[in-house]
């Protein structure tokens, strides 16, 4: 394992170091988050500006938190492990109430990596609760935020914790997995994340502790994974918190495998997102047109209106030739402007389904505009 991951006093022996040799913890005394390096001294001997610590002070704090996903969590941990930084940091994975091996999985690597801490929350409660748990307990002044569907590359911590020389909140690059490359497909799912836009995805974000303590961390009325993290970043930018991109610090997200039916039953995660452009009105400039939440909604409910116009019973020949014209655009959209992943004929193929998957969500925005008594379609 990495002597970062697991730097205490007798791994520092091990290496020649001292048994007296102490170090100046992060965010807190002496540590350079520029050189990502531990300001390290004799005992008796003391910098001037930090009191002595025991060498195994994490500087830096990963929290992740996982829900019925243990199949990946041992690819994460050993990712984690792989970590090129020259500072001690832990690991905290938190259970939010899983069904599946993921708390005996946990219980089994926490026993063999030293770096890492598990912790159990039932019942399920929602990423923002288990997050929040998460960095509570944890016991460094920076917080990394990643989740159970990435692979961390070896510079990832380094990079961010970089990014606190100039500023609050740091956000590193996130691409699709290449080993996924085989699954994209119409309806797979991934992220790509390769300048600062304003969303903040928690894939890859870290704060400072002071930060998260002042807002009181994730918002808990969040019991989706969406619209938690974005809201969290903009309630700290509100009260004068910087941000910063480092591409150095980079996340390979998984590439879920194209499935009609799982795309369309997680389009009910995004309703959450109201409540986000309810509390930062602002971010109604990140939305389409101010008022969609995507692109391709607009084209859908035109394309839906036709279709009801073209299957009533009634309808004259003029009524479905309208409702033909209707959903013109949104072939288009799907065939030119936003075109669906995948090889041509797959695309055409997938056309209608994408277009009810589209209408679900809309209706999903209609509900959480009710809901959260915020316009948002």
């Amino acid at each position: 394992m990495k002597n970062g991951a697991t730097w205490n006093a007798k791994t520092a022996n091990a290496a020649g170091h001292r048994s007296a040799v102490n170090v100046c913890s992060v965010g807190r005394r002496g540590w350079s988050p520029a050189s990502t390096s531990l300001v390290t001294h004799e005992s008796g001997r003391g910098c001037g500006s930090c009191h002595d610590e025991p060498v195994s002070a994490p500087v830096i704090s990963v929290v992740v938190a996982t829900h019925n996903r243990a199949h990946l969590l041992p690819r994460l941990v050993a990712a984690l492990d792989g970590q090129d930084i020259d500072a001690p940091y832990e690991v905290v994975i938190v259970d939010d109430g899983s069904t599946d091996d993921t708390w005996p999985t946990l219980e089994r690597m926490a026993a063999e990596t030293p770096f890492l801490r598990v912790l159990r929350q039932l019942p399920n409660a929602g990423p923002a609760t288990a997050r929040n748990r998460g960095w509570r307990e944890s016991g460094a002044a920076f917080v990394a935020f990643t989740d159970d569907d990435c692979v961390p590359q070896p510079g990832w911590l380094r990079g961010l914790a970089a990014g606190f020389e100039h500023a609050d909140i740091v956000q590193g690059r996130t691409l699709p997995d290449p080993e996924d490359a085989d699954r994209i497909g119409p309806f797979g799912r991934t992220l790509e994340v390769t300048q600062e836009l304003g969303y903040y995805q928690t894939c890859n974000m870290a704060y400072r502790r002071e930060s998260l303590e002042q807002v009181g961390g994730f918002d808990e009325r969040f019991r989706r994974p969406s619209g938690e993290d974005t809201d969290l970043a903009w309630r700290l930018k509100e009260r004068g918190a910087r941000s910063v991109f480092v591409e150095d610090a980079l996340v390979f997200h998984d590439v879920r495998p194209s499935n009609i039916k799982t795309h369309i039953l997680d389009t009910w995660r995004w309703g959450d997102c109201v409540l986000t452009v309810r509390e930062h009105p602002h971010l109604r400039d990140l939305l389409h047109r101010k008022w969609f939440f995507r692109q391709t909604h607009p084209p859908a409910i035109l394309a839906g209106v036709g279709l009801v116009a073209m299957l009533r019973p009634t309808a004259s020949p003029g009524a479905r030739a309208a409702g033909l014209a209707l959903l013109a655009p949104y072939v288009d959209m799907r065939v030119r402007r936003h075109p669906l992943r995948g090889r041509r004929r797959t695309r055409l193929l997938a056309i209608p389904p994408a277009l009810v998957a589209d209408l679900v969500e809309v209706g999903v925005m209609v509900v959480a505009s009710v809901r959260y008594r915020t316009f948002v379609l």
